[in-house]
């Protein structure tokens, strides 16, 4: 929902910005494009915490030895946090805020309101803390709204054939006035373009990456066929379609992991224990360690743009060319949990091996291949032109022969091949998988839901038992208007 765009440089224009007063109570102006776009993107932050601090979440009530005995709503800031000034009011509090333009500081309120139910939702899906606070650290960023006032804000111009400006417009406190200089000022962003810019409501600036987003609706996406195909997400090949095509995420080179081992053990050397901090390693310490942790981010950056594109690409292909895409409920979370250790009753003390490294090697090998975005970004695509994408359950769609529908562990003779203990039909596991997750969402018996969408969830009819054979539910023998002999790719009705 958004068009991105890189920055190429900032500018100023206009009376000089006023920062605030120093420790003296002298004022404080700067002329320098780069030191202003800092100033917004903390004074952004600092209104979004201070929004973000009132915020309730529920801390434990312990007893004298320890124990949870009860819990109480307290705000994030802690239980002295003060209320939430307007913001009139927190511009003339903190004098650095006074100068920072309305649509910049008014934006926090809607962002941190939905970042937070956002944020909510995901912990009661997939677990985890509630939202805190925006670091610096982190990253510098503001989000402006967009306003066609008399002076303007965050308006676009376009300036050349790929190039345009975003304008940042501001005026300085009268009683902050420079002598000899207007109240107004206005910071120039100057963008490179590559397709025009539909009408947006706001810009998101992420001044760390130097992008800038305009957040707008996005263009339909025309369908180039009907076809309807089945997906199984693997770690030897990322996605296996119903066709037998594969489809692998393109993984970094040898020198390229061989270059990350080398940065990370060389800032590991680097890390110096602060005695002051009663020898806890003190990080981000030495300008040697900043660089290699400069170099680090940008590899690592690299990578992680290589296989965005090939995420974008590859679910605009597939969303453009099928009506509906078929995909199996991955609980990615709980697929990628630790094992639990085995203590030695032998030995207290001692643990028993449980796996760990091999568990750890094939939690990387599922995170590196980035399931649930393939998911959202192909869910996004598919209901952007009209799409279906069903979720299926993912029980047996492994051990189920395509033909037969007989399911049985024996049927997988290794990782890749799969050979019907029942009828003899042999192909590859994942290309078999892919096809009984394409038939079991178009079954009448193994009906799926829309993601998103609700609806019933699948279940299986009584005759279809791990010991049985599956027919209806994991075949697609028993789909009603569907070809049969194009159920293991893009089906057609008859």
């Amino acid at each position: 929902m958004s068009q991105k765009v890189c920055i190429n440089n900032v500018g100023h224009s206009g009376a000089s910005v006023f920062l605030g007063v120093d420790h003296c109570g002298n004022p404080r102006w700067t002329r320098n494009p780069e030191r202003i776009m800092v100033w917004l993107c903390d004074g952004w932050r600092t209104r979004f915490n201070q929004r973000r601090e009132q915020r309730p979440h529920n801390v434990p009530v312990k007893d004298e030895a320890g124990g949870i005995v009860d819990w109480r709503k307290e705000p994030l800031g802690g239980p002295d946090v003060a209320d939430l000034l307007p913001d009139k009011e927190a511009r003339l509090q903190y004098s650095w805020m006074a100068g920072i333009p309305a649509p910049i500081l008014s934006s926090t309120d809607r962002i941190e309101n939905t970042e937070w139910s956002a944020g909510l939702k995901r912990k009661k899906t997939v677990g985890g803390r509630v939202p805190g606070f925006k670091s610096r650290h982190r990253g510098l960023g503001f989000v402006c709204w967009r306003n066609k006032t008399k002076t303007g804000n965050a308006i676009f111009r376009k300036t050349g054939r790929k190039s345009g400006v975003v304008v940042i417009a501001g005026m300085n406190p009268t009683r902050w006035r420079r002598p000899g200089e207007k109240l107004h000022w206005r910071v120039i962003i100057h963008v490179r373009v590559s397709q025009p810019i539909r009408p947006y409501t706001s810009v998101h600036v992420d001044w760390t990456h130097k992008s800038l987003t305009f957040t707008n609706m996005p263009l339909p996406s025309p369908r180039t066929g009907d076809g309807m195909i089945g997906l199984d997400r693997g770690c030897v090949h990322t996605l296996a379609l119903s066709d037998g095509t594969f489809m692998d995420m393109p993984k970094p080179s040898k020198a390229e992991l061989k270059r990350l081992r080398y940065l990370q053990r060389r800032m590991s050397r680097q890390d110096r224990v602060n005695e002051a901090r009663g020898g806890r390693t003190a990080k981000f310490a030495s300008k040697r360690r900043r660089r290699t942790l400069s170099e680090f981010n940008a590899l690592q950056g690299r990578i992680v743009r290589r296989r965005n594109d090939w995420i974008e690409k590859t679910t605009t292909r597939l969303a453009r060319e099928n009506v509906l895409v078929a995909l199996e409920d991955l609980d990615v979370q709980a697929m990628t949990k630790r094992p639990k250790p085995k203590p030695d009753s032998a030995k207290p003390g001692h643990y028993l091996p449980n796996g760990a490294k091999a568990k750890a090697g094939l939690n990387r090998s599922i995170l590196s291949n980035n399931w649930n975005r393939l998911m959202k970004r192909l869910k996004d695509k598919m209901d952007a032109n009209g799409g279906n994408l069903v979720i299926v359950p993912a029980a047996y769609t492994s051990q189920a022969c395509h033909q037969c529908g007989h399911v049985a562990s024996e049927n997988r003779d290794s990782q890749a091949v799969f050979h019907c203990v029942e009828c003899g039909y042999e192909a590859n596991a994942d290309i078999n998988a892919a096809m009984n997750i394409l038939g079991r969402a178009l079954s009448e018996n193994g009906r799926g839901h829309r993601l998103g969408r609700g609806g019933p969830r699948w279940r299986p009819c009584e005759a279809s038992t791990p010991s049985t054979q599956a027919g209806s539910s994991f075949g697609v023998r028993a789909v009603k208007g569907i070809s049969a002999a194009k159920a293991g790719g893009r089906m057609s009705t008859t």
